[in-house]
């Protein structure tokens, strides 16, 4: 239930008058910013101007996959590392909270289409080796005999398929609900309270009232770079410190094994859900218009080329829509980097902000 914005903020229960951190946004990483202080003793209030998850983080693609292991580099690290501990930091969370969170390394298949990109998996497998260490990447020449067998589609693999054991995936809203169920046992979450502006040590909501604590995490995704914009400064182009972009995805209902793997060619990716749901997804809009989760019915070039990857699910019914805009960090060198790290000019206040196409993997880091 949406909460009235005047509804009274509660008293820390270290019997302070205010909280010990103020979390604005209860996405992935707000929430896990949430648990993270929570489990340092600390009193947490988290703020959302719409509800749990009404962000990026309450799709349902749940696809946790490496970038390739050739020509590496720190963002290459840390995600790896980030995909590394997510498995025990999730069951860890499980055991706190008793909510499933849908988590599985299923694997992730990649069609190899051409000799050209034959040779670039040899090339990955070298680079798997020297720095995924405990997880494997490999060429497999043949479906026949494989757990691709039945599931991809050979004609779309003339040349074998690429499989690693690292990806995984989850189902995001399990995710959320988790870590919502730890935070509101042990802290408070308020729906329906938007933040309109930053301060020292402090946040001021719509109606004017000004909430302080000595720590402020800014979590809010994309609309994180409206509040932080004042502080930040423009690039050298002129262009703000991030922007949104949108995607959308599709729910099917197609009975599958748990076992299956994530598909990912071309953009397009298949992710085998729990309870018989396959994902589908997604699109990528930079200057999109109208309403955040407004789905767009003519960008869906992703159908066809997931249901051409698995055919089996050309005919599976539609069981949700859903569309949603990711964050994209200006200020970073790929633009596609999660990021953690203090504002300069406010003290107290850090951001907490989802890489494109990364937040899910990352947002558990305690950085």
């Amino acid at each position: 239930m949406i909460q009235s914005v005047e509804a009274p903020i509660q008293a820390g229960r270290n019997g302070a008058g205010r909280p010990d951190v103020i979390i604005v946004g209860a996405g992935v990483f707000g929430l896990w910013a949430a648990r993270h202080a929570i489990a340092d003793g600390k009193w947490v209030l988290v703020l959302d101007k719409r509800q749990v998850g009404a962000g990026a983080s309450g799709g349902f693609l749940g696809a946790l996959m490496p970038h390739m292991p050739d020509r590496w580099n720190g963002k290459k690290q840390a995600q790896f590392e980030a995909l590394a501990g997510l498995e025990n930091a999730i069951a860890l969370l499980e055991t706190d909270t008793g909510v499933s969170c849908s988590y599985r390394r299923c694997g992730r298949l990649m069609p190899v289409t051409s000799e050209k990109a034959h040779n670039v998996v040899q090339t990955r497998i070298e680079g798997a080796k020297a720095h995924w260490p405990g997880f494997r990447l490999e060429h497999w020449p043949e479906l026949t005999g494989t757990i691709a067998q039945g599931w991809l589609s050979a004609e779309i693999a003339p040349f074998g398929v690429q499989w690693d054991d690292l990806s995984a995936r989850l189902d995001p809203r399990a995710l959320l609900a988790s870590l919502a169920a730890y935070v509101r046992a042990n802290g408070e979450i308020r729906e329906g309270v938007e933040v309109m502006a930053l301060a020292d040590m402090a946040v001021v909501l719509k109606d004017g009232t000004r909430l302080e604590a000595p720590e402020i995490v800014i979590a809010n995704g994309w609309e994180a770079y409206a509040l932080l914009q004042p502080w930040m400064g423009v690039l050298t182009s002129g262009d703000p410190v991030g922007r949104g972009v949108k995607g959308q995805a599709m729910l099917l209902d197609f009975p599958h094994p748990d076992t299956a793997p994530i598909v990912y060619h071309d953009s397009a990716y298949v992710v085998p859900q729990v309870a018989g749901r396959i994902a589908i997804g997604s699109s990528t809009v930079e200057g999109w218009q109208g309403e955040p989760d407004w789905f767009d019915p003519s960008d869906t070039g992703f159908v066809p080329k997931a249901k051409a990857l698995v055919p089996a699910i050309a005919t599976a019914p539609l069981l949700e829509r859903w569309a949603g805009v990711r964050p994209r960090n200006m200020l970073a060198p790929h633009f596609t980097e999660a990021w953690f790290g203090k504002v300069t000019g406010l003290e107290g206040v850090s951001a907490r902000i989802g890489g494109f196409k990364t937040g899910m993997a990352m947002g558990w880091l305690k950085k």
